[in-house]
Parts: structure tokens; sequence; C-alpha cells
């Protein structure tokens, strides 16, 4: 008897105890961080088979299109910012974040311009949310020739998933210039460091939490890749999309710097179509939740005597435009050049030395044309033919020498369904 009613009271209390969790789980599930509830819902998405969750909604403009400003070239960047502040709001910012791996600690560009006599940022950032905008730190280090190793950022980046202190530093800088969100872009890692995809792909997820706990967004900027190793497997080599696409909110994939061995565009369709392949293939799930990054620049090109074309660097728009009317008319090859492609200007001409010469850029035309056409190549995935998602796009970097017309005219192209 005792034995039956014990039972019974067992059985009542275990009822008791499932309703509650159920409960608690819900209040958890509530309150949750943005990527905590990303995290579970990526889980039972590999368990069950279902869709592939929303686009994530980052942007709060009608454009559905995140700009950058740059601390170097603050002042051009706050004016472009202005011209479409009241239909692109958002802006990621490069000039805060600046890593020295020997400290873990985030130091000012020292080249910031953004407000007389201090290197801060802070007035962007306020003036970014004056305008109803999300202002997103920038996390990245200087690794060229006046800058830190490729050593020293794979050693930044073990160290940091070892020491809780490095983490720290970021939380710092977001708490402290009133950040909105960050991305992570570290683009100088030694590929053939050890263990250095897996590293950092930790360092990744341990910054993802500590921006969990703030419930702040997450992304990471990645190199772009259209092959495991493709013809940029020295730069790209230490990221590993397969990993990194279980470590963030979101991805921004740099989408630009196609042309470096010869002449020719910084992005175009067919390359977009490769890069979103391999992106299928390795983090199909974050197509959703990836920001495709634009050039806003074109590239320059001489012949060397051997024949073989040598980088000459970027360009941006303005001084492109100024360039080509400079140049003589004897001097152009005519069948090389059309300033007219509808995806890419592009001029060949021999200077006054003898030496041939190639520049190729974008105008807001082609650029339309690119954007609308990669569009379309992504209604045609899963990802998105079978649920409300949408294009988002980030461009590099906003000032007063970009085609300025692009913005309003691509509002019907990308309208933020946020908006």
């Amino acid at each position: 008897m005792h034995q039956q009613r014990r039972g019974v009271l067992t059985g009542l209390l275990l009822i008791v105890v499932a309703i509650v969790l159920v409960l608690l789980m819900g209040v958890v599930q509530a309150h949750a961080p943005l990527g905590f509830l990303w995290a579970g819902s990526d889980v039972s998405l590999q368990q069950q088979g279902q869709e592939t969750p929303q686009t994530l909604h980052l942007l709060n403009g009608r454009l559905a299109s995140l700009g950058w400003i740059v601390g170097r070239d603050c002042q051009r960047g706050i004016q472009a910012y202005l011209q479409t502040a009241d239909i692109n709001p958002d802006a990621a910012l490069v000039g805060s974040g600046w890593v020295n791996p020997l400290t873990g600690q985030l130091m000012d560009g020292e080249s910031n311009n953004c407000q007389p006599g201090t290197l801060s940022m802070d007035n962007v950032v306020r003036l970014i949310h004056s305008k109803g905008g999300k202002a997103y730190l920038t996390v990245t280090m200087e690794t060229d020739a006046n800058g830190w190793t490729a050593q020293q950022q794979s050693d930044y980046i073990k160290a940091a998933t070892q020491q809780p202190a490095y983490i720290q530093a970021i939380v710092n800088v977001v708490k402290q210039g009133g950040y909105d969100g960050v991305i992570m872009d570290l683009e100088g890692a030694d590929r053939t460091y050890p263990q250095i995809q897996q590293l950092f792909a930790d360092y990744n997820r341990l910054v993802w939490k500590a921006m969990q706990a703030l419930n702040k967004p997450y992304g990471i900027a990645l190199i772009h890749k259209v092959a495991d190793q493709d013809d940029y497997y020295n730069l790209n080599g230490f990221e590993d999309w397969s990993l990194l696409g279980h470590c963030a909110d979101f991805i921004v994939i740099m989408s630009l710097d196609e042309s470096y061995f010869t002449p020719g565009p910084t992005v175009s369709v067919p390359w977009l179509k490769q890069i979103l392949a391999y992106a299928l293939k390795t983090m199909p799930q974050m197509l959703p939740r990836t920001i495709w990054e634009f050039p806003l620049y074109g590239a320059r090109w001489h012949q060397a005597a051997d024949g073989h074309w040598v980088f000459d660097g970027g360009i941006n728009y303005a001084d492109a435009v100024a360039l080509v009317k400079t140049i003589p008319a004897a001097q152009i090859d005519q069948e090389a050049s059309n300033l007219n492609d509808p995806y890419a200007a592009h001029l060949v001409y021999t200077d006054s030395s003898g030496t041939r010469h190639a520049v190729w850029y974008h105008t807001a035309e082609n650029l339309l044309r690119i954007i609308r056409e990669f569009r379309d190549l992504l209604k045609q995935t899963p990802q998105f033919s079978s649920t409300q998602a949408f294009l988002q796009i980030a461009v590099w970097y906003r000032a007063t020498w970009e085609p300025g017309t692009l913005w309003r005219a691509l509002l019907p192209i990308l309208p933020n369904a946020t908006a």
C-alpha cells in the first residue's frame, strides 16, 4: 500500500518537474542572446533536416547595405555616410579595433582623423546612433610591411584561446565605445602555423560567446574562396569555412579583389557564382546570414619587360575617372579597352616611355548590374527560394570618391525587409 502510494506520488512529482522544466526552457529561450538561439537552431537543422533559418536582420535602414568608415579617411567617410544615412544608417568602423598581438590590447589607428586632437572614433559612433543606425567594431590587425607579421598574428590567435584577458580586451572596447556589434577581420595569419584553422575557429567561438553575454551580434569577415586551395590559398588558407560557419551570428564574405595576377575586374558575376558554390558546400546554413562585401574601387597594373603583368594597387573610383581623362587617344589600345563595358570599365594604354598599363574599375551602373544578377542567382538556391531570405551587402569603403549615384538606385534591388 505504501509502495503503491509512493509510486503515485513519484509519478505526480515527475510530471510536475517536467512541466516546470518546459516552462523554464521557454523563459531561457525568450531571454537568450541571438547567438545562443542560432546555435540551437543550427543543431536542430542538422539533426532534423529542417529548412534553413530566415535571414538574420542585421540592418536598420531601407537599404540592405552596410558601409565601412575607415579612420585614416574618416572625414571623407563621414561626408559620404551623411549623404545616405536616411536609407542606410548602419556602418562598420575600422580604426578603434587594431590589435597589438604582443599585448592583446586594442588600439586606435595612428592616422585616424575623425575629430581634431584625438585618435578616437567615438564621434562617429554617436553620429551613427543619432541617425538610428548600428555601429559595428571591426577587430583587425595590420600585417603588411609596416605592421605585424603573419607569425605574430597566429601567435596572438593561439594566445587568445588561452588567455581570457585577450577576449576581455575586445569586450572592454565594445562597452566603452558603445558599439552595437563586432566584426572579426583578421586576414594575415600563417596558413602553415600548427592547427591554425582550429585555433582560429576556437578564438572566434570565444569572442562570440563574449558577445552573446552582451546580447550583441558577432560576425566574421572571410577572405574569398572558390576552393579549399585556390589561387589565394596563401592568404585564405588559415580559414576553414566549415568550422567558422558555426562560430558567429553572421558571416561577411569579402567578395572583392578578384583580379591580381592579370588585369581584370575587382568583382564579377561568374566569380561570385564560384564563391557562392563554395559557401553552399562548406556552410550552407549560414547563407541567409551572410553579408556579401563589394568593392567601390578598381585596380591598376603595368606590364614588365618579360611580358607579365605587375599589380600596382587599388585605385578609387574618382581617381580612375580622372586618370582616364588624361590619357591621349593615341596611347589607348582601343581593342583591349571598353569604358562602356556593362560589368567593368577598363582602359589599356601605353605611356610615353613605352610601358603598357591597364586600369579596371566599376561604375555605379556596373555595380547595379552585378548586384542585381547576383541577387537573382541567390534566389535560385534552396536557402533563399523556400524562405524569406534576402541579399544583404557591405561595401569597402565609404568616402566621397565613391560612385555616389549607386545607393538610391539600389533601393528597388536591395530593399531591407525589416525597414
